[in-house]
Order: structure tokens, then C-alpha cells, then sequence
């Protein structure tokens, strides 16, 4: 089997990174911490998750996960928790799978694609009215980590529909819909929640997105 766009796309990254000394180092320092086990499990399922363990991920996979969590934890990529009440199930269960997203809390829509046959993603999800999702301000809270520990900032993001990956999905595929689209919902194995992160750098080519005043909501920390 060939390998795909977004495979090509992280190796690019990956030789990237390796031509520059710091980032060869982050990279070998986020390579050790998977291996290490030292991600939460859906944070590190939310950009990638493949029935191997992230410890056994290739390089260009790596490379692909620095990518997102680098945007993550310096308010490149806001993020969006939607609850689902369930997690999914089999791929092939794609009945069970449309039903448990039938109960997705208002504006949130999700189609599930019933054949897949060879698309760029599971399905989509849509919101009918804007949307608040979260950016990391990446001010540490108590001197906790940027993104674990950093004050959240509200950003508004206008009615859209982005690709949704159900279940398993390598972190390039999640890197390349960020790229191409903007934006990509996540609802791993073994978590009841979709994440949605939108690049607000990138959105902007797709979909409107405006930070929000700090007293529109609560600022918080996720």
C-alpha cells in the first residue's frame, strides 16, 4: 500500500525539523515522552491515535504530533470539547457509530459518511450558530506547563462544517486537515467527548473566527 498525501506531508516536516538543531531536539524530547508514556491519554489520542502505541510511532508521525501541539500550546489552534455520551465503536459499526452522535448538544450536527470509500475523512461536523472554542494564551498557571496549565481565551468561530476522524487516524492526517481545511473534529476510541480544533490562522481561508471579550464568558483553564 502507497503512502499517502499526509504521510509525505510529515516526512517534509520531519526532514524540516531535523535541519534545525533546536527543533531536532524537541523532537527527540517529545519522541522519549511518548515512548515514556508521559502524554494523557486523549491528549495525545486527540491528534493521533493508531493501534500501536504513540511510544512506536515513525519519526514523520512524530514530527507531525509536534506540529499540532506546538499550535496548540501557543494559541495557533483553539479547541472546542463537544460532549457525546459515548465513545465509538468498531469502524465498521458505522450504524451504532451515526447513532451515538444523534445526541450531540445543540448547534452541533455530525453526518457520519456510511460507505468511506476511500474519503478524506469519516464524515463531518457542522454548527448551525457561532461557536466559542478555547486558545491557549500560553500564560502558565502556577508555572504549570504551557497548554496543560495555561488561562484559556474565548474565540469566536463562525457556522461551518469540518471533516470529523472517528476512532483511529495517524497525527498527519490530523496536521494535513489542519493545513488544507482549517479545522478537524476528533472523537477518539475510548473517549465520550469530539474534539474540535480549528486553526485560527488558517481558518480565516475557509470560515470566520474573532477572539472574544475576556467578560463574554468566563476566561478558564482546560
Amino acid at each position: 500500500m502507497g503512502r499517502t498525501i499526509h504521510e509525505d506531508i510529515a516526512e517534509d516536516e520531519l526532514a524540516d525539523m531535523l535541519a534545525d538543531p533546536d527543533q531536532a531536539e524537541h523532537l527527540h524530547t517529545v519522541a522519549s515522552r511518548l515512548r515514556e508514556g508521559r502524554f494523557p491519554h486523549w491528549l495525545a489520542a486527540m491528534v493521533g491515535q493508531t493501534p500501536a502505541r504513540p511510544g512506536s510511532w515513525p519519526s514523520d508521525q512524530v514530527a507531525a504530533f509536534v506540529r499540532v501541539m506546538t499550535r496548540l500550546a501557543y494559541g495557533k489552534v483553539a479547541r472546542r470539547r463537544i460532549r457525546v455520551g459515548a465513545s465509538p465503536g468498531a469502524d465498521a459499526d458505522r450504524v451504532g457509530n451515526a447513532a451515538r452522535l444523534q445526541g450531540l448538544p445543540l448547534p452541533f450536527v455530525a453526518h457520519l459518511d456510511m460507505t468511506q470509500n476511500g474519503a478524506d475523512s469519516d464524515g463531518s461536523l457542522e454548527w448551525t450558530e457561532p461557536i466559542t472554542a478555547w486558545r491557549s494564551t500560553v500564560v502558565p498557571v502556577l508555572g504549570a506547563h504551557v497548554l496543560h496549565g495555561a488561562i484559556q481565551a474565548p474565540f469566536e468561530v463562525r457556522p461551518f462544517s469540518v471533516p470529523l476522524e472517528v476512532g483511529y487516524t495517524l497525527p498527519s492526517r490530523t496536521f494535513a486537515h489542519l493545513l488544507t481545511e482549517g479545522a478537524v473534529a476528533r472523537w477518539p476510541y475510548d473517549e465520550d467527548e469530539i474534539h474540535l480544533l480549528v486553526d485560527l490562522e488558517r481558518a480565516g481561508l475557509h470560515m470566520g473566527t474573532r477572539p472574544l471579550p475576556a467578560d463574554v464568558e468566563p476566561v478558564r483553564v482546560l
